[in-house]
């Protein structure tokens, strides 16, 4: 079972794969400031695969336009 779908052609548009990532590391540094530091990791774990996975698909390829 796949956590998010990377190739879903919902994540086609730059700007919304940013604030994936953006959500992702900006909730992880608020759980750092709260103490959860292991929250806090795996929010910072969840932003670093979204970005390379989003960098590393090809959404032009896929898209039917």
């Amino acid at each position: 079972m796949k956590f998010f779908d990377f190739t879903d052609p919902f994540f086609a548009p730059v700007w919304i794969r940013v604030c994936v990532v953006a959500v992702c590391v900006l909730w992880g540094l608020f759980e750092l400031a709260t103490g959860q530091v292991v929250w806090a990791v795996v929010f910072f774990g969840m932003g670093a695969l979204s970005g390379w996975r989003f960098c590393v698909n090809d959404y032009d390829r896929d898209t039917d336009g």
